[in-house]
């Protein structure tokens, strides 16, 4: 059920304060979602997730222009925010965001982050990857091997990531395009393909504007196990004490970055940090 323009209700209807969680997903997403992870958890908390898509669907909108619509939409629902969620290139977004809400309320929200990662080129140009191919059965395999060396040609030549994010999108348009043809798809189904991932790209785009992980200082990490997300790039890298001292804590799950989400030791490690929480506040009062 949708909430607003900018947030999806996936929680439940408790009178505990409200769970907001960063995050894009779109239909065909194979990563879990964080509507799996709450459902595991099983708090019964209410809980909302970002909607980007539904803020931008083309390259040029800054980061403020999400917090801002978020964070007044939260803002004029009166519902105090107990904890803010953020997967992947998300954690940047929800760590402004806990910062804005920090601002307005009496007590901060907890920041609880998912193997957190700020945008990078490498990351955007795998997303595209990983899309491209599923048309590989519709178009072949010759045109998904063109177009992915394209995209990696412009990912070697550049560190600009909305030059990168341009590029792979025209690229993104081109296959799928040919797919439509062959599926011969209506004008409203093709454009709700090509909508959402241009709208992914505008939005890890604008998140590459946060340069600072400062505030992850006070944030409880979830690492997955896969080698390259997350915390675990830095360790892949050798930088193992980095990796530590970015975060507050960290809890490390055996799953790969892709089931983070849908885990069931995360859901009961997240249920236990959200009830802490309350009894801390309850003590505190």
């Amino acid at each position: 059920m949708q909430t607003n323009d900018a947030w999806l209700d996936i929680g439940g209807n408790s009178s505990q304060g409200l769970v907001l969680a960063v995050d894009f997903t779109a239909t065909g997403r194979p990563d879990a979602r964080f509507a799996d992870l709450l459902e595991l958890a099983a708090t019964g908390r209410p809980a909302w997730e970002t909607l980007p898509q539904a803020i931008a669907t083309d390259l040029g909108t800054g980061s403020a222009t999400y917090l801002d619509r978020w964070f007044e939409t939260v803002r004029a629902s009166g519902r105090p925010v107990s904890a803010v969620l953020g997967f992947c290139a998300g954690a940047t977004y929800a760590t402004a965001l806990a910062d804005r809400i920090t601002q307005w309320q009496e007590h901060a929200p907890q920041l609880i982050l998912f193997d957190p990662e700020q945008a990078n080129a490498l990351g955007l140009y795998w997303q595209f990857h990983l899309s491209l191919n599923l048309f590989e059965s519709i178009v072949g395999a010759e045109e998904i091997g063109r177009a992915t060396a394209a995209g990696h040609e412009v990912l070697e030549s550049t560190e600009d990531l909305e030059v990168l994010g341009a590029a792979l999108i025209s690229l993104f348009r081109e296959v799928s395009g040919a797919a439509f043809d062959i599926l011969d798809l209506d004008e409203e189904t093709r454009a709700e393909f090509t909508d959402s991932f241009t709208a992914f790209v505008a939005y890890v785009v604008a998140a590459g504007e946060f340069r600072s992980t400062d505030g992850w200082a006070r944030a409880v990490a979830f690492s997955s196990a896969s080698p390259h997300s997350g915390l675990n790039r830095l360790r892949n890298a050798g930088q193992e004490e980095a990796a530590r001292d970015l975060v507050a804590r960290e809890l490390r799950f055996d799953c790969e970055h892709k089931d983070l989400l849908r885990d069931e030791s995360a859901a009961r490690a997240l249920a236990e940090l959200l009830t802490a929480q309350d009894l801390a506040r309850h003590i505190r009062m």
